[in-house]
């Protein structure tokens, strides 16, 4: 039985040769291979993990930026709550003030014109005694002259009187 190596029908030198030939063929495929393809290729994936891995740093840096700004939005948030806090705090306090203001404005303004009223009053009643005097002093000259003009005795003095009263009470 014979072996054929590489198309030769008996010759162990020429397939040993021949085996040579493609093993040296083999190796220099191998080598443009490597050259031309191979680290092209390896250049190629080389520079996809790099860009993936700078990616990933990228967008840890992006995640730790984003925690950053909503912490800082966050504290933003409370402080503008506090500060709404404190400005409502004040309108109220502002308001009771004024509100306190207001009703002592009128208390002193109601005061004054009870105040006022009274002197008013006083002054009317014044008047009015002084009226009355003068209408009492006015009766009395009258009486006077009347009991002068004629002599009476003690019941037509009471009846002038009472006549006199009556008239000045219908004045």
């Amino acid at each position: 039985m014979e072996f054929l190596i590489l198309g030769n029908t008996g010759d162990v030198g020429v397939a040993i040769g021949s085996s040579v030939v493609l093993l040296v063929s083999f190796l220099i495929l191998l080598g443009a291979l490597s050259y031309f393809v191979w680290k092209p290729l390896k250049k190629v994936m080389d520079d996809r993990e790099n860009l993936i891995h700078s990616e990933i740093d990228d967008a840890e840096q992006r995640r730790i930026e984003a925690q950053r700004l909503q912490e800082e939005n966050e504290a933003l948030v409370k402080q503008t709550q506090a500060d709404i806090s404190a400005i409502m705090e004040d309108a109220k306090n502002q308001a009771t003030k004024e509100q306190e203001a207001i009703v002592h404005d009128a208390n002193t303004r109601a005061n004054q014109l009870m105040a006022n009223a009274k002197a008013d009053v006083e002054r009317e009643k014044e008047k009015a005694i002084l009226e009355i005097n003068d209408q009492v002093a006015e009766l009395s000259i009258l009486i006077a002259e009347k009991m002068i003009s004629k002599e009476m005795d003690h019941k037509d003095q009471q009846k002038l009187v009472q006549q006199y009263l009556q008239e000045a009470g219908d004045k």
